[in-house]
């Protein structure tokens, strides 16, 4: 039987004084699209916006456009007007965390990342390196990056490089 390897392969952890980078692995992804209405007899809850994410019956659910959900946690079953499409196997959720995990965020993102402006339960779509990622601040200090997993290895040498660089 073939088992699923992580595309980080070694790099399991990074800790620097301030910063602990490691792969937090074991989630399930899903994207749902539909329209608004039918998706929230679906789900019940969704969040109202894009960037801020709703945390709904033991999911976290991500507006990332108009029609569009990414949801981490039990997939929802496909139903008439909505498509449900898995991404868990092509993305590496990668955690950072620490007192000096936004700056590493700040170094590698254009994005002003302040706890007044960057708060718990918000995230964005942006890039790290010439690469899409999706960032949620979990915590105070604490934060997923979701990674195509094709590009996983240099989303986490660029923040471990930037931390480094602290």
């Amino acid at each position: 039987m073939l088992e699923a390897r992580s595309p980080l392969g070694v790099a399991a952890r990074f800790e620097r004084p301030g910063v602990v980078l490691e792969e937090a692995a074991d989630f399930t992804l899903t994207q749902v699209a539909g329209e608004t209405g039918t998706l929230r007899k679906l789900l019940g809850k969704i969040p109202g916006k894009v960037g801020v994410a709703q945390e709904h019956d033991g999911r976290t659910i991500f507006k990332t456009g108009v029609k569009q959900l990414w949801i981490v946690g039990e997939a929802p079953a496909a139903a008439d007007g909505v498509f449900v499409t898995p991404l868990s196997s092509s993305r590496t959720r990668i955690a950072l965390s620490g007192g000096r995990a936004r700056d590493v965020l700040a170094a590698s993102v254009s994005i002003d990342f302040h706890e007044k402006h960057f708060k718990p339960g918000q995230f964005v779509m942006t890039g790290i390196h010439h690469t899409p990622v999706l960032i949620h601040s979990v915590g105070e200090q604490s934060f997923h990056i979701y990674a195509m997993r094709t590009f996983a290895l240099a989303v986490w040498e660029w923040l471990s490089d930037a931390a480094e660089g602290l």
